[in-house]
């Protein structure tokens, strides 16, 4: 049993170690193996190991800490740094995501010998998910796919798979997910608030991530804390319109359009309060700071932007997946020497900007079925929800199902693995604890989220 236990963590931690070797740039290693690739000091790479090695310390002593960091660690760092290319974000991100890997095998090995993660009914689904990778990944390199492309394009949707598991082995009890969503909320407000007024297009959806759930949570308190709890959703919201990134609006627009048509009437006042408040938080902000006018500036050029070279992109990855519907061309395929209006003359995939095409031209009408399986499972059970933090995570789910139409993985779309595990996690008696008013007394039966977490043998969400 302990060898079944950590082998998923062991297997995640040593793909994503040798998928960050591939995507890191400036490393000594790249440089080794791929020539013409910059190579970095031997003290930058000292400086990397250290911190992989103080990330691995803390995720095992508090293993709550992985998700919030891997999410808004990366970006404050690389906003840091002034360094926000995607292959930087998808280097660390894949080291801390590896070092939380290592983590999880520390405290089973020595720290924690009876831990069990949580297991719901996804379980299996996101099992076949990673086989269906493994084969797609041999299939793509038989078909003669670059091993780098192949290893680049199985990380994108790796990172689903991952992230439903680490969050089901580290928010095991409601102090932990409580813990995790704490720190998420302290990082993700820190960031906004200082990057709120700084030039060029950043922040978006991880905003919309912390605003839902603080909007739902909302609904169950009263007085000041209410009040406080909507302000810092409009905050969020501010960053998510200032992003200047359509897709994230298209993500906004339907997540909170979810929350309008089933929500209970108290979820809807809370979104329209929230909307009202970013909007009048918006307003003044322009009028008081020079750079969120500068920034709100970008506003008016995303709206006149053009479909770019996504749609001819996109043509290509349909041609693709027509040449063989089934099962795809495999992880990594790229069509060589395709002239793209308004660009250049280059190799087209396996990314393809629109998230849907990637999945059918490497992996086919299988992996669609497959990826979207458990997704839309979790989202059958959070919609049940109404007025819980499960149904604010599957408002989020609908979101991002429908963003992805119109683009393709930025740092990858950890998303759908980390919400559908929040649906189930939050959705238990073993779950986060929310205050109930006392106006709900005589409506509501008292609640069951309690201190004791789900058994381990009972899969969650079998109801």
């Amino acid at each position: 049993m302990k060898g079944a236990t950590l082998l998923p963590p062991t297997v995640a931690g040593a793909g994503l170690l040798a998928a960050t070797a591939v995507l890191l740039p400036h490393d000594a290693v790249v440089a080794a193996v791929i020539p013409g690739t910059p190579g970095s000091e031997p003290r930058d790479f000292g400086l990397l190991a250290l911190a992989v090695v103080g990330c691995c310390v803390a995720f095992t002593v508090w293993p709550w800490m992985v998700l919030p960091t891997a999410i808004v660690g990366v970006l404050g760092t690389t906003a840091v740094l002034g360094d926000s290319s995607v292959r930087s974000i998808l280097g660390l991100h894949g080291f801390l995501l590896a070092a939380g890997a290592v983590s999880l095998v520390i405290r089973r090995l020595v720290l924690v010998k009876e831990e069990r993660r949580v297991r719901t009914v996804i379980d299996l689904p996101m099992i076949l998910v990673v086989v269906l990778l493994g084969a797609a990944a041999a299939y793509g390199l038989i078909l003669g796919s670059p091993p780098a492309k192949v290893m680049i394009s199985g990380y994108h949707f790796a990172v689903i798979p991952i992230y439903y598991f680490t969050a089901t082995y580290t928010l095991t009890t409601p102090s932990r997910l409580r813990s995790a969503g704490s720190l998420f909320v302290v990082l993700s407000a820190a960031l906004t608030i200082v990057t709120l007024a700084s030039p060029g297009r950043h922040g978006g959806a991880w905003s919309l991530i912390a605003a839902l759930p603080l909007l739902v949570l909302s609904c169950r308190t009263e007085g000041w804390r209410r009040v406080g709890l909507v302000a810092l959703a409009a905050l969020y919201l501010v960053d998510v319109v200032l992003a200047s990134y359509r897709t994230t609006w298209v993500l906004a627009g339907a997540a909170v359009l979810v929350l309008l048509i089933g929500g209970t009437g108290a979820v809807r006042r809370a979104a329209g309060a929230m909307t009202a408040a970013a909007a009048l938080l918006l307003v003044g902000a322009i009028m008081l700071s020079e750079g969120v006018r500068n920034r709100s500036a970008e506003i008016t050029t995303a709206l006149g932007q053009g479909a770019g070279y996504r749609l001819p992109e996109a043509t290509v990855g349909i041609d693709a997946f027509l040449s063989n519907p089934l099962v795809g061309l495999g992880l990594g395929h790229s069509t060589p020497d395709v002239y793209l209006p308004d660009f250049k003359v280059t190799d087209v995939g396996p990314l393809y900007h629109v998230f849907y095409v990637m999945i059918l031209a490497n992996l086919g009408l299988v992996g669609l079925v497959l990826l979207l399986w458990p997704i839309l499972r979790a989202v059958r059970a959070g919609l049940v929800e109404r007025d819980g933090l499960p149904f604010a995570f599957t408002a989020l789910i609908c979101g991002f199902l429908v963003s992805v139409i119109f683009s393709g993985p930025a740092t990858g779309h950890w998303a759908l693995g980390l919400l559908p595990a929040l649906v189930f996690l939050t959705r238990q008696p073993g779950g986060i604890a929310v205050p109930t008013p006392r106006t709900w007394a005589t409506n509501t039966a008292p609640s069951t989220a309690g201190n004791t977490a789900p058994s381990p043998a009972t899969p969650v969400g079998a109801r």
